[in-house]
Parts: C-alpha cells; structure tokens; sequence
C-alpha cells in the first residue's frame, strides 16, 4: 500500500503544472524543428520575420529604429526609420561629438558674418523663401544660400473699439480730455513693442518648432541649454525626408554666437560631425520702422537663413526651403500666442482699472443726486409749513419752561 501511495504521489508531480509547461514548449521547438527541416527556405524567412519583428518592437520605442548612425559612402548621416523619442533625443544631445563639420578652412560662425539678409530683395512681401542666386563672388565662398522670412501680424494685438473707449474714459478721468488719439497711437507703438519682444524671448528660449503644421513631428528642433561652457547650447534638428530614404534626418547643431539689441535678436548655429549637411543656420528677428526711417512701414519680421558653404554637403533646396518655411512659420505663431498673453494680463488690468473707475463715478453721481433731491424735499417741506403757519416765522421761548411747576424760584442763575 505503501508503493502505491509513492506512485500516486509521482504521478501528481508529473502533471503538475511546470512539467506541462515544459512539455508544450518541448512540443513547440521540435515542431519548429520538423517544419524546418522539411521546409528551410520558408523556414528562414519565417524566422527572419520574427527576429525582425521582435526588433521593431523593442528599437521603435527606444530610438526611433536606427537606420545609420553616421555619414558614409551609402549613407548621408544620422537616420531613424520613424520619429526619434524625446528621450533618446537626450542622449543622443549629451553624446554627440562637439566637432564641427565644416571644411577645415572655415571657422565656425564665419559664414554668417559673409552674408547679411538686408542683401536679399523681397519684393516687399510680408513672407516667402528664396534661393539666393550667388554671384561670382559668391560662388568662391557658399554652394547654397536660402532664406525664409515673415512678418509678424501684429494688428491682432490692438485693442478693440471698447477696450479704447474703456481706455479713453480712464484717461477722462485723470484730466485728459482729448486722448482718443493719443491712447491710439500708443496702442500701435505697444503692438510692435510687444511683436518684437515676443519674437525675441521665442528665441531666446529655443521654441523654434512648437508650433510646425500639421503632422508635427515632421519636423522638430530639440535644444537642450547646458551651464558648462563645453557643452553650451546643443540642438538637433529632425526633418522627415531629409535622411537616408526619405526618413528622419537627425542633424546635430552648436551655437556659434547671439547677439541682441533694442531693434534686432539672432542665434547662430553651425553643424557637427554625424548630420546630414554642412553649414550654418542663422535665425533672426528684425523691427523695421522705429520712426528714424520714415519710408519703411513699422513692422517685425521673422526670418531663417541656410548657409551651405563650398565643399560643404548639402541637401536639396526643396527640403531645406520648406524646413526654413516651417521654421519662421512656428516662430511667428508662438510669438503671436505669448504676445496675446501677455497683451491679455495687461488688458484685463487695464479694463478693470477703467470698469472701476465708471462705478465709482456713476456712484458719485448718484450720491449728488441722492443729496439733491432730499435738499428740494427738505426746502418744500419748509415753504408748505410756512404758508400753513402764519407765526412761524415769528416764534419766540417765552421762558415759562424755566421756572419750577410750584411756582418756586427760577432754575436761571
């Protein structure tokens, strides 16, 4: 009885539930195995589809699938099958070699100071890109130049017609009567100032493409601000049919130099090793008409400029202009959105100020009002109680109220 207990104890392991497990996945490999055999050429595309598989559901996530990590003969830089991860934009920033990829007779930030975006025509419009046609000159220095531009449409920024009226009485209020125009013109002035100021902390803050066209991730710039003189100032630029088969590029940049003042703001930026061009990327924000230039009509532009210099590589122009397009695009839109902020906060102070001060007057006036009309009731009261009264007027204390009620002595003394 005693071996049969044993036995039945033996088959309760035998089916417990690991040895099942085991049992099916032994089943499964020699399976594999006999169609494998039976059937290798099927057998190996099976497996290279799963092993292939099994790759993009770990790298899609993490990286983006890293097509080429660096330029070569049958690749033009770094180039992710799909968007790139924030994260691995990171790291990509804190790893990426520091050298740049210009010609080695080409200091960096150099470019820029050759070529100055007043020596473009833009026929007077308010947007567009251009390929720059290089003269002779030119030619012996840059391979391609394009620049994209736009003007910021500051009149979305004045202040509607009772936003002026609720200004204008504010003003009344203070002793100016004849402010209407005054507070106008003001108005016009705050708008640019605002635009340009706008413009300015956009660029200052590296918010270039926060605001691409739809499908966003088409085009990105990620900048990541470093304390450490070594690292100051990494950026990648992402671009969706720049990189190997029309994929996303990835395209390190530094920044070259910044400089501002109270009418102009530019960021420099020139490439390192392991993107997809060579050159450098000028952005610019530019106030026209600031009242010594009577001919040129007030306004703020936007601008982006490629440089690509000789011997340098490059990539086409329909890319890089529409790149450019989208970049000046998002700039002046994410100006607009701060500048309606900050417009915002100010106007509804503003506006409190003004609604404040109507309530207070219109309380005065009621409060003369109030007072007026109990001063008329008051004075008809009198006159009907003179006429009905003939000896009101002529009313004298006779005293009697002073003396004692026996007929004592007087309470005067």
């Amino acid at each position: 009885e005693g071996g049969g207990g044993g036995g039945g104890g033996g088959g309760g392991l035998a089916n417990s539930l690991p040895r099942k497990v085991i049992r099916l996945l032994s089943t499964i490999v020699l399976l594999i195995w006999k169609a494998a055999c039976t059937n290798p050429r099927q057998s190996t595309v099976m497996g290279i589809l799963l092993i292939s598989m099994f790759y993009v559901l770990i790298s899609a996530p993490r990286n983006g699938i890293v097509i080429s990590s660096k330029n070569g003969i049958f690749s033009s830089g770094h180039t992710t099958l799909l968007p790139p991860p924030t994260a691995y934009l990171n790291k990509y920033v804190n790893r990426v070699s520091r050298v740049s990829s210009l010609p080695k007779n080409i200091k960096t930030g150099s470019l820029s100071q050759l070529f100055s975006d007043d020596d473009i025509d833009r026929n007077d419009k308010k947007e567009g890109v251009q390929v720059v046609q290089l003269s002779k000159k030119d030619k012996q220095k840059f391979t391609m130049i394009i620049n994209a531009w736009k003007e910021i449409p500051y009149g979305v920024l004045l202040p509607t017609e009772e936003e002026l009226e609720l200004m204008h009485e504010n003003e009344k209020d203070n002793g100016q009567e004849d402010a209407f125009a005054k507070i106008e013109n003001e108005a016009w002035d705050h708008a640019i100032d605002l635009a340009f100021e706008s413009a300015c902390r956009i660029i200052s803050k590296r918010r270039y493409s926060e605001y691409v066209a739809s499908p966003s991730n088409r085009l990105r710039v990620y900048s990541e601000q470093k304390r450490n003189e070594s690292h100051r100032d990494i950026a990648t630029l992402v671009m969706k049919s720049m990189g190997n088969f029309r994929r996303y590029g990835i395209q390190p940049l530094r920044v070259s130099s910044e400089y501002e003042d109270d009418t102009y703001k530019s960021v420099v930026y020139y490439t390192l090793k392991g993107g997809q061009f060579d050159g450098e990327i000028k952005f610019q924000v530019t106030r026209r008409g600031d009242g010594n230039d009577s001919e040129e009509e007030p306004g703020v532009v936007v601008s982006a400029t490629l440089l690509i210099p000789k011997k340098g590589r490059k990539i086409k122009s329909k890319t890089a202009s529409k790149m450019l397009t989208l970049l000046t695009q998002s700039i002046v839109t994410s100006s607009i959105t701060e500048a309606k902020q900050v417009l915002s906060r100010e106007l509804q102070s503003t506006i409190y100020r003004g609604r404040a001060s109507l309530r207070a007057t219109e309380k005065r006036h009621i409060a003369f009002e109030n007072m007026k009309k109990m001063e008329e009731m008051a004075e008809e009261r009198r006159r009907r109680w003179q006429r009905s009264n003939a000896n009101a007027g002529s009313y004298r204390p006779s005293g009697h109220m002073m003396r004692s009620p026996g007929g004592g002595p007087s309470r005067m003394f």
